[in-house]
């Protein structure tokens, strides 16, 4: 069982780690980036779980993340839900909020991230009304190709998930990384989500 001790050890290691983790994602070519993103993405559009899918919740990509938006297109395209996140740094609350196409995004505000996120007045479906979600697909900092996960810090999916689960039936989880992202070993907390599955990229050697 864990102790105090531990979480607070664990807290310093995934801190640790973040650390490195952004280190090796600086190094990130965009040459390699868009190669692992269309890998990943092939490999999401053929999975099972994605095809019998019809809500599914994706995160819009920052520089340093597997690129989605072929992802995201390709959800309009095949006629499902989509959902993308709306979330609050004040009090680390975040929701997924149904979007109608995706030439929408482009006219989103965007957060200091420079992520398209529909406001707060926006009035749209929220997922935790609809409960429709089959498959939320994950961003993190690093994985572990047994689904462990390491996000930013902020708890914002963990929070959510665990809140999601308790109301609706419990979507697939799948991580989404690029390959400087897959380590062996991740320190757990308490509240932290497992993944059912991480689909990632293979690095790119230089000629």
């Amino acid at each position: 069982m864990s102790t105090a001790a531990d979480e607070m050890e664990n807290f310093a290691a995934k801190a640790a780690l973040r650390n490195s983790i952004k280190i090796a994602l600086k190094q990130l070519k965009c040459q390699d980036r868009s190669t692992q993103s269309l890998e990943v993405t092939k490999k999401l559009l053929a999975h099972p779980k994605y095809l019998s899918s019809k809500g599914v919740a994706v995160f819009l990509s920052m520089k340093d993340e597997v690129d989605t938006e072929g992802i995201v297109r390709n959800i309009f395209d095949s006629g499902k839900h989509c959902y993308i996140p709306r979330y609050r740094e004040t009090d680390g609350y975040m929701t997924m909020i149904k979007m109608n196409s995706y030439d929408e995004l482009e006219n989103l505000p965007r957060t200091r991230w420079n992520i398209p996120q529909p406001s707060e007045k926006d009035l749209r479906v929220d997922v935790f009304q609809s409960g429709d979600l089959d498959l939320i697909l994950t961003p993190g900092l690093a994985f572990t190709k047994q689904g462990h996960r390491l996000g930013r810090g902020k708890g914002f999916y963990d929070k959510f998930i665990t809140a999601y689960n308790c109301l609706h039936k419990p979507p697939y989880l799948i991580g989404l990384a690029l390959s400087y992202s897959i380590v062996d070993h991740i320190p757990c907390t308490l509240t932290d989500v497992q993944m059912d599955e991480v689909l990632y990229g293979n690095r790119q050697t230089s000629e």
